[in-house]
């Protein structure tokens, strides 16, 4: 799917998917790109090994890892890129990529192959994968029916899964869904009818709705990770993912403590199937919120890997220490509630307003102080068919200008706030209502002040900021009870779809309440169309759609810097699609 696979058992499916390329034509630009974002750098070497700075943590064999978000621990219903960091850890999909450059491997499938019109996958289970408990002590075999068994609970509207979506991929996924969810005139389809099936212990067949040219990049993601049905019965549903003890894993690691918003402890599963070649003991991950105690954690040597505000990078460049820094393709922006239409911010005007009074190099320079990008539009980090990025076409298509400015039009917000006020019956700037609803972090809390300047100085807007720890901001987020919430998303697989599905208005993902038959449509119509080019033209229309309407405001552009102790030596990743990846990591001795 993305890059040659170099492992042994594959050849067959190499010549397979060769074939499958020849047949397929019009996807292989398409294919192309996916593999130039594959072929990455290889999995990191420190750069700053033996130069005795920052040693850090003292505990053999172990490591010590930032994580921002810790709030579930159950595969079907995590959304937060820290929390997949630990599931990759912890559970081992059909397939995963690679450290050394980001090509899909074998996990828990050893091989696989697919019909020649590519909508039927058979994946083989590797024979003698364990389930472990809290306690590292084996459980059970890890089959094929693990995996159908946790996709109908992702496809179960009772879980109410904002990732559903991704078993809707599967031959009549979505309209179970539907049914199941008693949407009025939905055709009665049972779960047994959507297309994943075991044929035995370990034969897992998956039959498609539509073609999919990147397939394997869906099944690699951490939402379909399987579950252990006989443990997930005798634990219950509510418990299940609440804490260590109510978990089961088949990764090369397992979770033996959480402290609630504090910090996750992960010793190496002694069962895992590649466990020889798995290095470390264990690995610590720690919440936190301040980035200046954060960084002194670092220094200190409590902490091993962080993320670097712009000045906390400056100072180890000052101090000859090199930071390294990747980009995830992560796009932060301002979610507005517009199906609440007794909120100010449900008037499109006002939105359009806000936007074009943002200075994002201003933002960028105040706040973050390094190398982030204001937003030209919303997808980032995705391969383009003709261009290097995806949002090159979306430049290109609007003239060669940002479907967002980089620094405010004032005169233009203005008119948009006149016809804001107008059709709102106010008088002036000063009778709207808007709060900025963020979550706890310096930087967050930092950004929400000085957007609230801006919109101060810029349209006199009497803006309110409101900070909730993480576990509030996203129930808040989740139930629509808002008027702006900033937040951000980073690609799950490389295709426009991975960004631009989150604004259909069935995506569980939709945190805004946009509706949209225009907007659905183009989205539906990707699925169908296979010249690559064409398709493309197909998502740039829908960020012409979103600026058009509006229904969140597009920011910055995420650029990672982060810092590593000299404790690591090689072999631990951090690239896109994979915010972290330690499972193969060396020490220093």
């Amino acid at each position: 799917q993305r890059g040659s696979r170099k492992h042994p058992l594959l050849p067959r499916i190499i010549r397979e998917e060769i074939a499958m390329k020849k047949r397929l034509l019009a996807w292989l630009l398409s294919l192309a790109m996916l593999l130039t974002v594959g072929a990455v750098a290889a999995a990191e070497t420190n750069p700053n090994a033996g130069l005795g700075y920052y040693p850090g943590t003292s505990e053999k064999g172990w490591i010590s890892v930032e994580c921002s978000t810790m709030s579930k621990m159950n595969p079907f219903l995590q959304t937060y890129s820290t929390e997949f960091s630990v599931s990759r850890h912890i559970w081992d999909c059909l397939v995963k990529l690679s450290a050394e450059d980001n090509s899909i491997v074998p996990a828990a499938a050893e091989s696989w192959e697919s019909s020649e019109d590519g909508m039927t996958w058979t994946f083989h289970i590797r024979p003698g994968m364990k389930w472990v408990n809290s306690k590292g002590e084996v459980i059970g075999d890890v089959t094929a029916n693990d995996f159908v068994f946790a996709w109908r609970q992702l496809l179960n509207p009772v879980n109410a899964a904002e990732y559903y979506a991704f078993a809707t991929v599967f031959k009549n996924g979505q309209a179970y869904y539907d049914y199941a969810s008693g949407v009025e005139g939905a055709p009665e389809v049972k779960i047994e009818d959507v297309g994943f099936k075991a044929t035995d212990d370990y034969t897992l067949v998956c039959e498609l709705e539509d073609y999919l040219p990147y397939f394997l990049q869906y099944v690699k993601f951490e939402v379909m990770a399987p579950v252990y049905e006989p443990f997930y019965t005798e634990v219950g549903a509510d418990l299940f993912g609440t804490a260590p003890e109510y978990i089961c894993y088949n990764g090369p690691f397992y979770m033996s403590e959480w402290v609630l918003e504090n910090s996750i402890s992960c010793p190496k599963n002694e069962y895992y199937w590649d466990a020889d070649k798995v290095n470390l003991a264990g690995i610590k991950w720690v919440k936190y919120t301040d980035s200046n105690a954060k960084f002194n954690a670092f220094v200190g040597g409590e902490l091993d890997v962080l993320d670097l505000t712009g000045e906390q990078r400056a100072m180890l460049e000052a101090e000859g220490y090199k930071p390294s820094n990747y980009m995830g393709g992560y796009s932060y922006w301002y979610w507005c509630n517009v199906r609440d239409a007794g909120r100010d911010v449900a008037n499109l005007n006002l939105r359009k307003a806000i936007s074009a009074a943002l200075d994002r190099e201003q933002i960028i320079s105040t706040v973050y102080k390094n190398d982030n990008e204001p937003s030209p539009c919303l997808a980032y980090g995705i391969s383009g068919v003709n261009t290097q990025t995806f949002g090159e076409a979306v430049v290109a298509a609007n003239g060669g200008n940002p479907l967002y400015a980089p620094t405010a039009d004032l005169d233009s917000a203005k008119e948009y706030l006149a016809k804001a006020l107008e059709e709102l019956g106010y008088k002036d700037a000063s009778e709207v209502s808007l709060c900025l609803m963020t979550s706890e972090g310096t930087q967050n809390e930092l950004l929400s002040q000085v957007v609230q300047e801006q919109l101060r100085k810029s349209l006199g807007l009497n803006v309110t900021i409101e900070v909730l720890t993480i576990t509030e901001w996203r129930a808040r987020r989740n139930s629509l009870d808002f008027d702006v919430c900033f937040g951000g998303w980073g690609p799950d697989y490389n295709d426009p779809m991975t960004d631009l599905d989150l604004m259909v208005s069935t995506n569980g993902n939709n945190h805004t309440g946009y509706a949209s038959e225009e907007y659905d449509a183009l989205i539906e119509s990707t699925k169908t169309e296979r010249d690559a080019a064409a398709r493309e033209q197909i998502f740039v229309q829908a960020e012409m759609k979103l600026a058009e309407d509006m229904p969140v405001i597009p920011v910055y552009w995420r650029h990672e810097d982060y810092a590593v102790s000299e404790k690591l030596v090689e072999g631990y990743a951090r690239k896109p699609f994979q915010a972290y990846n330690f499972i193969y990591t060396k020490l220093a001795d």
